[in-house]
């Protein structure tokens, strides 16, 4: 009896773990595309209508479909028509710079604004410093530790200005936090950087809103939680380098007084798959009437009205 019962459970576990690795080497063939109509906690008129775009995580030359992944996001970004793109660093794996015209589609939007991450560093500053200018002939301004005042032209000759703060990459140690001890200006404060570990470091309400990547949702994610544990992949990468977790992982929080986002990103690295993790681009609508007033003031579903569409690489978007 003993025996059968050892051999079902070989059976089902045998099943569990194809069904599992089935999953993983699916999902990085599918690019979520997540839309949210966003009102913001601290409304701002001015603002209103504003179409926001957020891609991080390329690892362009990283394993698997990471270059193809990225290749769609940008293609898929031009039906959104936002009126600023925002990039969340890492943009090629391990820092090798691969000859590639991944980003050249850059060039057509007006307002596209980057920071630095782990991976922009992983062959030291010179290397990061070449990537810079690599984003910046194709229209992208790299943010290292500045604020920058937008104006973007809309419909019917309205505006909308938005305050955006760049920090250089947290996880290597680049960033400069104290910078957002200046007061928020009477037009929202965006505030971006690669890895969501420094937000324990930042001034309670220095931002409305703050945009992170990084931590890829784990890639291989076996855990519930919205935090990092012993069934994420990430949690072992960050103990090979010496480096703490950060404590927030994936999707939505309120922060120090405003809405954070940590994104999965788009490619992948060290691995060619992800698991429950899926690679995704966030695109949001400034919109005051998207909230809630039923949910509690530091519930972030306060605040938001989303929706996800799935696409799918179709075969000659694996080339």
């Amino acid at each position: 009896m003993r025996g059968a019962a050892r051999q079902l459970g070989a059976i089902v576990g045998s099943i569990g773990a194809t069904l599992l690795l089935l999953l993983a080497s699916r999902e990085p063939r599918q690019l979520l595309v997540r839309r949210a109509r966003l009102a913001l906690p601290r409304p701002r008129e001015s603002a209103t209508g504003l179409r926001l775009a957020f891609l991080t995580d390329f690892h362009a030359g990283g394993p698997g479909t990471s270059t193809q992944l990225s290749r769609t996001a940008l293609h898929l970004l031009a039906s959104w028509r936002p009126d600023l793109v925002l990039l969340g660093g890492d943009y090629f794996d391990q820092g090798n710079m691969v000859d590639t015209a991944l980003f050249d589609e850059l060039a057509r939007y007006e307002n596209v604004f980057g920071v630095l991450g782990n991976h922009d560093y992983r062959r030291g500053t010179t290397n990061a410093q070449a990537i810079v200018r690599f984003l910046e002939a194709r229209n992208v301004r790299v943010l290292r530790n500045e604020f920058v005042t937008i104006t973007v032209e809309r419909q019917q000759g309205a505006t909308g200005t938005i305050e955006l703060v760049g920090l250089d990459d947290p996880y290597t140690g680049y960033d400069r936090p104290e910078i957002l001890k200046r007061p928020p200006p009477p037009h929202p404060r965006l505030l971006l950087a690669h890895a969501p570990s420094v937000v324990e470091r930042l001034p309670v309400g220095c931002a409305d809103l703050a945009l992170f990547g990084h931590t890829h949702w784990g890639q291989v994610r076996l855990s519930p939680s919205r935090t990092i544990g012993l069934l994420d992949a990430a949690w072992y990468l960050d103990r090979w380098r010496h480096k703490p977790h950060a404590r927030l992982q994936r999707g939505w929080f309120w922060e120090k007084g405003m809405l954070v986002y940590v994104s999965a990103g788009i490619g992948l690295t060290q691995l060619p798959f992800r698991l429950f993790a899926s690679p995704e681009i966030l695109c949001l609508e400034l919109d005051p009437d998207a909230h809630d007033p039923q949910r509690a003031c530091d519930d972030p579903l306060r605040y938001i009205r989303s929706s996800t569409v799935r696409h799918t690489l179709q075969r000659e978007e694996r080339r």
